[in-house]
């Protein structure tokens, strides 16, 4: 994961969990792909056994930003006896385009795999899916079986309330269920191609403009780009000027939110801001995406 994304939710699960920060291992990451360095991961996990402590878990991502590589990651972690669990909150709906399923090469020895629907397959809030190999490991841990919650149909039938913490949920596949009998796989796998077709233009369009810089790969629908003015940034690349450029990067992209016509995040990139642009809304077309093409270089030249 990137080093400079403190608070995400690996940090948050470590606490939950009760393992706390100090057991919290941020592992470098390529400074081109931001992916997960195997190498670096197996420096650490010998450093941790050798310091007499016991490696449990590691969190690869599939995600936006960067795509770890599983297929090196897993047999390592394997060796340890760890945890595997892929965080593909957003990719996860990418799986079901055949051609982007290299993404998760090596995944079948995951032990888990989280993906969000509600993200940007745009099934109703909220909708997250969780994938176990063995759901024995999650009964052991989270069932109970008092006299009040025993049925005839114990043993025959899946109770969810095994399987995690609380004892009662919503019906939440049942929304997943209509979304795709309504619009049908192959129209969301159109629209999929679509927003990553957008993605591409739009990375393109940035690649190709003085000033401009994409920061990161483009593996799906984010566009993580930063405009660098002359005199901040040399035309080597390197910043002249890092808060100068931070200040620019957070005016330019308040004045994009501001204006209600379109929402970008700003985000930490190797301790610098950038702008995420983020396609996946259902409704966006080509046309909006040049439009807001249009409106990131109008407020990056007018601040």
């Amino acid at each position: 994961m990137d080093p400079d994304e403190l608070t995400g939710p690996p940090t948050k699960a470590v606490a939950l969990a009760g393992f706390g920060h100090d057991n919290l291992r941020l592992v470098e990451v390529d400074p081109v792909t931001y992916a997960m360095r195997p190498e670096a991961l197996a420096s650490a996990l010998e450093a941790d056994v050798a310091a007499g402590r016991r490696p449990a878990a590691v969190v690869p991502s599939v995600g936006t930003t960067a795509v770890d590589p599983l297929a090196q990651i897993i047999p390592l972690a394997r060796r340890y006896g760890m945890w595997v669990h892929v965080d593909a909150a957003m990719a996860g709906s990418a799986l079901l385009l055949p051609e982007m399923r290299w993404l998760a090469e090596g995944v079948e020895g995951a032990d888990s795999l989280a993906w969000n629907p509600h993200k940007w397959l745009g099934t109703v809030l909220d909708c997250s899916l969780l994938y176990v190999a063995d759901p024995g490991h999650l009964i052991r841990v989270m069932s109970t079986s008092p006299s009040y919650l025993r049925s005839a149909v114990d043993g025959e039938v899946t109770q969810y309330k095994d399987w995690g913490i609380p004892l009662g949920r919503r019906f939440r596949a049942l929304k997943l269920w209509f979304h795709l009998r309504l619009d049908g796989v192959e129209a969301i796998r159109a629209r999929l191609r679509r927003d990553l077709d957008n993605a591409r233009w739009l990375a393109g369009e940035v690649s190709s403009t003085p000033g401009w810089r994409v920061l990161a790969p483009v593996s799906l629908q984010t566009v993580v780009l930063r405009h660098e003015p002359a005199g901040v940034v040399s035309d080597t690349g390197d910043v002249l000027d890092a808060d100068v450029l931070n200040a620019h990067t957070l005016s330019w992209a308040d004045a994009v939110n501001a204006s209600g016509k379109a929402l970008v995040t700003p985000s930490l990139l190797d301790g610098a801001w950038s702008v995420r642009v983020s396609i996946g809304a259902e409704s966006t077309k080509r046309q909006d995406v040049e439009e807001l093409w249009s409106l990131l270089k109008q407020a990056a030249e007018s601040t």
